[in-house]
């Protein structure tokens, strides 16, 4: 599988147009240094594959050099450049309309992506037609014996859990295994299916837009993949401030928009007063221990417009979820990965 280096499409020509397999997709807002090192990373991973491909950067207008570094450093790179700051899921979103790939592989910008790991992703990807996202094995590259991510998992009280998150990496089995969905850190899309399910929502700006998306593959009836082979190292919430006020209002609200979209009537009825019981405790614990009402701001807003996003799942169905596990796992899990963590809901 590993021979000959990809073509590159360069942005700086106009070759005939080739069938490109594989679009890789980094979105950056001021991150100049971390992108550098991501981006010479996936040069090294497209490389070892034999697909045609292309690395698209969506450059969300970053004052910090991004742009004068990638014109000088990465000629191979196709730069579309925002006028605003879309948020990651906005510049997620545009990139399907700017990517020319069948497969697009989103990676972080404070990332570092294995040689063959996208090699690893796309021998997987081709052999499942009903598999709409691969998750990568994310790890924090501070502690790279550490698991970042293994993909997703929703619980019935629609918290987002990301898989095996500081546990060993040695412990995870090394077979390619099926869960809910990607993190879209480092993930391996289809196209076909993020056509199908309307990709990102751009709304959300960032945190829970990968989740929303898994939520509605699911419901379409796509399959995810997690490939524990496809290793991808994480400066784990280099790009936002941890705990700040900003991150606590976009989960907070972002919370309550995919519960809107994507939670049946059923789903609502059975668990809704254990949903309340535990966002009560959640906004108790920020306001106590961060002394941050951002979450419950968050929390408000989202219900504001819960008859908006309730209108837009129209084509809700049901799932199959993880069971609940409560606010003493989050409260675990945010322990176990240290001052990093972004997953705690």
């Amino acid at each position: 599988m590993m021979n000959a280096a990809a073509p590159f499409v360069s942005a700086r020509s106009t070759p005939p147009k080739p069938e490109i397999e594989v679009s890789a997709i980094v979105v950056n807002y001021n991150g100049r240094e971390l992108l550098r090192t991501c981006l010479q990373s996936l040069r090294t991973a497209l490389a070892a594959t034999d697909a045609v491909a292309e690395i698209v950067v969506i450059e969300n207008a970053s004052t910090d050099g991004s742009r004068e570094m990638l014109a000088s450093a990465f000629a191979d790179v196709r730069v579309i450049e925002s006028e605003t700051n879309l948020g990651f899921a906005g510049a997620a979103q545009r990139a399907i309309a700017e990517a020319r790939g069948e497969w697009l592989f989103y990676v972080n910008n404070d990332a570092a992506v294995e040689r063959t790991a996208i090699a690893v992703l796309l021998a997987e990807a081709r052999c499942h037609p009903q598999v709409g996202a691969l998750a990568a094995h994310m790890r924090f590259a501070d502690r790279p014996e550490i698991v970042n991510s293994s993909g997703l998992e929703i619980d019935s009280l629609g918290i987002a859990i990301d898989i095996g998150v500081g546990g060993r990496a040695c412990d995870v089995p090394q077979t390619t295994t099926e869960v809910f969905g990607a993190s879209a850190g480092a993930a391996l899309y289809r196209r076909a299916m993020l056509e199908e399910v309307g990709g990102f929502d751009s709304s959300f700006f960032m945190y829970l837009e990968d989740a929303d998306l898994a939520w509605r593959a699911r419901a379409h009836g796509w399959l995810c993949l997690q490939v524990p082979g496809a290793v991808v190292l994480h400066e784990h919430s280099r790009s936002a401030g941890h705990r700040s006020d900003f991150k606590y209002f976009l989960v907070g609200r972002n919370r309550v928009r995919m519960l809107a979209k994507n939670a049946t009537s059923g789903q609502l009825a059975r668990y809704g007063a254990l949903m309340v019981l535990y966002d009560l405790a959640y906004v108790c614990y920020a306001l106590v221990i961060d002394r941050s009402s951002a979450p419950l701001r968050g929390r408000a807003s989202g219900l504001r417009e819960w008859r908006h996003y309730r209108s837009m799942g129209s084509s809700r169905r049901p799932v199959k979820l993880a069971p609940a596990r409560g606010l003493r796992s989050a409260l675990a899990r945010n322990a176990s990965v240290g001052p990093w963590s972004d997953r705690l809901r």
